[in-house]
């Protein structure tokens, strides 16, 4: 189950990264691990940088941030980028009709995704 997991967080692919605070989350892509893209939102918000809009989300809000294990969830498995970000518009949509992404992240636009 341990390796299992492991191998999860070195995927690529489409991720959710949820606030501790507020339950509502933020949907990426990257087609490295997502464990190191993960770090890189943490050095954003460490370094107060809100270059991603979970970033933003945490600095504006004062909400908490965790280990990835305990807030990110790798969504799909996917290394095409033009696949990536159709599914990566997909989730959004489905997480926003569900109110769960952070509104820093409605706010985007999400028809460049739609390409």
């Amino acid at each position: 189950m341990i390796e299992h997991q492991k191998n999860k967080i070195n995927s690529s692919g489409m991720y959710k990264l949820q606030s501790k605070s507020c339950n509502k989350s933020y949907v990426g892509q990257t087609g490295r691990s997502i464990e190191i893209r993960h770090c890189e939102h943490v050095r954003y918000i460490k370094t107060n940088n809100p270059i991603s809009a979970y970033a933003l989300h945490i600095l504006n809000n004062r909400h908490e941030y965790s280990y990835p294990e305990h807030t990110m969830q790798l969504l799909k498995i996917c290394i095409i980028e033009k696949v990536m970000n159709c599914w990566e518009s997909f989730y959004m949509q489905v997480l926003q009709q569900q109110n769960l992404v952070i509104n820093e992240q409605k706010t985007m636009n999400l028809t460049h995704y739609m390409l």
